[in-house]
């Protein structure tokens, strides 16, 4: 067990036993956080316009250029707010479990930035424990089990980072001349914590995640024209193929996808599917006629 969820651990299960010890000014601060949070989330005004920053620009191009070009975006859920509200709490409270476990916390939430084809990016870093950068990640139960936890990892974040956390890490890493060194995930259900690292002698994918960069800043600056970089899949239901397809994982989390697939694109039950809440899915094609 890595030495920060080790402490993080034994500080948690202890507390399930009899009280803790934590200093006073950790639940101000928790507390200043959470009221921070309501603000910048409720009354806080948004900036407009399109901004390449170090937590987006390492996400997949076709995005970027629908967002460059102000596409229609999709009506986010009304339960949108509550998600992100969630998420700043649970960093908030695992910044204060950290400090109060005895890790060597030096520094958190700060700004940096750095010059990567001729542009100037910025960010803001998580934190920062015994000289590396982490961020933290409040993740869904199936992300925390495929992607940071033990059925996942750095390499199964690698192999799908359609979000960018790599180029995020590493850009961190850049602005602040330290290392990345991972993620400390928490799951938003069950509590649990995982901490995926970056492997010695990553250097492969940090030169990877910085050509990833480096193309995306350039095609945007230079307005290349779009081009969707991912196709449909071929639906199955029970393990069979339908006939029908459907979008793929990366583009249903797309908030571009309506103006992206423009006609034909039909939200729907699934087809197959019997049951009396069936789970719904974004079809591109449908076949003609469907087995009764």
């Amino acid at each position: 067990m890595h030495p920060i969820l080790y402490k993080v651990v034994r500080f948690l299960s202890e507390a399930n036993l009899h009280a803790v010890e934590i200093d006073d000014q950790l639940i101000e601060d928790f507390g200043e956080a959470c009221k921070a949070s309501l603000r910048r989330q409720f009354t806080e005004d948004r900036k407009d316009g399109f901004t390449l920053r170090m937590s987006s620009i390492g996400r997949p191009l076709c995005q970027l250029q629908m967002e460059r070009e102000g596409a229609s975006r999709e009506p986010p859920p009304y339960n949108l707010k509550m998600r992100f509200i969630f998420g700043d709490m649970i960093e908030a409270l695992a910044m204060c479990i950290l400090k109060a476990s005895g890790v060597n916390v030096q520094s958190e939430q700060v700004k940096v930035s750095t010059e990567i084809a001729d542009e100037v990016i910025e960010g803001t870093y998580d934190l920062e424990i015994d000289n590396e950068i982490w961020d933290i990640k409040s993740a869904s139960p199936y992300s925390f089990k495929y992607k940071f936890g033990e059925q996942g990892g750095f390499g199964a974040i690698a192999k799908e980072d359609s979000f960018g956390y790599l180029p995020q890490g590493y850009l961190y890493a850049e602005g602040s001349g330290k290392k990345f060194a991972g993620w400390i995930a928490i799951d938003k259900s069950s509590g649990e914590w995982a901490l995926t690292e970056v492997p010695p002698g990553d250097s492969e994918y940090k030169e990877a995640a910085l050509s990833t960069v480096k193309k995306n800043i350039t095609a945007i600056k230079k307005k290349e024209p779009f081009r969707r970089l991912f196709s449909d899949v071929a639906e199955k239901f029970r393990k069979s193929l339908t006939g029908n397809r459907v979008l793929d994982m990366v583009c249903n989390f797309c908030s571009y996808k309506e103006a992206c697939w423009e006609e034909g694109l039909q939200y729907l039950p699934q087809r197959k599917s019997v049951s009396k809440n069936p789970k719904w899915l974004w079809y591109t094609a449908l076949k003609e006629v469907e087995d009764d």
